[in-house]
């Protein structure tokens, strides 16, 4: 099980033994990934930073763009999107091999991530089908892929200058989002400069308004957890800026955030499609799941994510669908552990 941005594996806590009493599951291995949680923290120039400096454009073809000056980043990685992808992968696939499950006739595997990490997940079971990426003759024995509430399905809209409206008279909070993003200013780096006192209240007030039902000692822990893994040397947290965009489609006026290389668009039933051609005996995946909140903010990229499994149940042979846990929002393992478990243990 993989955390989301800015997040730990610790927020799992109300999952784990449902796992482990279903009977479906043998162990419940949890994930911090590279330069978050409890994991190293690489500097600035290992980690996936985009510097507000480097007059190279972001993204590909015709939407890439500058990015403009600002005070926060002094560091560039150089890391393309797809460069910051393997800085998460290229680890998560070295623990997966130290605990054997690359070894010939391992157990069988089920990958779960939220948010940032459904959509890493997501890459990754590209990464093992593509026969583009050509890493390792071998792969984990990977059968089931759950994605809760994932970043990255819908492509990210044209950039502002592309639109008949420019990003001057786009609402006025998205244009604020627009240049912290393009300063590198995280969330983390706010609570930081906000010290201890101030930031561990910060860091309270905002975990109780975005998961209100946590109240008393389970929000007191949940949020002194959560301060320190924040305020820990920055690194990983610059995915935001590499992997990520925000943006709003003029198509229906959402606004949120676009992954710079989507899952959906035809690019996850491309590659495990391509795999299953090559070599059809090798492919052990039998089903993904696309679950979302009934009040999830992130669920601006159901439809795409609903036309994608359908193009990998019809063009892979694959099981996959979208589903809505009730009662959820965007921290559906939380809001609803119940029905997050069970959809993970169920076909």
């Amino acid at each position: 099980m993989a955390h989301g941005f800015g997040s730990g594996l610790s927020f799992f806590y109300r999952n784990v033994d449902y796992l482990l009493d279903s009977g479906s599951v043998g162990r419940v291995i949890l994930v911090d990934w590279l330069g978050m949680g409890g994991s190293a923290r690489p500097p600035c120039w290992e980690s996936p930073v985009r510097s507000v400096f480097s007059n190279r454009a972001r993204g590909r073809g015709r939407r890439r763009r500058r990015r403009r000056p600002g005070p926060i980043s002094f560091c560039d990685s150089e890391f393309s999107p797809s460069s910051a992808i393997d800085f998460f992968l290229d680890p998560f696939d070295d623990m997966l091999r130290d605990e054997g499950l690359f070894d010939v006739g391992s157990e069988p595997l089920w990958l779960v991530g939220h948010s940032l990490g459904g959509y890493l997940v997501g890459r990754y079971a590209m990464r093992i089908h593509d026969d583009r990426v050509g890493r390792s003759s071998s792969s984990p024995n990977v059968t089931k892929i759950v994605m809760a509430s994932p970043v990255g399905f819908r492509p990210l809209p044209p950039p502002p200058r592309e639109r008949i409206s420019s990003m001057s008279t786009s609402p006025t909070a998205l244009r604020l989002v627009d240049a912290l993003w393009s300063a590198n200013l995280t969330p983390q780096a706010i609570v930081r400069v906000m010290g201890p006192t101030r930031g561990k209240y910060a860091v309270r007030r905002a975990l109780g308004g975005r998961i209100p039902h946590l109240d008393g000692p389970e929000l007191d822990l949940l949020a002194e957890y959560l301060y320190h893994v924040t305020v820990a040397p920055p690194s990983g947290e610059y995915a935001m800026n590499s992997l990520m965009e925000p943006g709003s489609s003029e198509e229906d006026g959402s606004v949120g955030v676009y992954a710079l290389e989507p899952l959906g668009d035809g690019a996850m039933a491309g590659a495990i499609s391509r795999s299953r051609e090559r070599s059809p005996s090798l492919s052990t995946l039998e089903s993904i799941k696309v679950l979302f909140g009934d009040g999830d903010w992130m669920a601006f990229h159901e439809p795409e994510a609903r036309r994608e499994m359908g193009r990998i149940r019809t063009e892979c042979g694959v099981r996959s669908a979208v589903h809505i846990v009730p009662r959820a929002g965007h921290h559906l393992y939380l809001d609803n552990p119940e029905s997050f478990g069970r959809h993970i243990v169920e076909d």
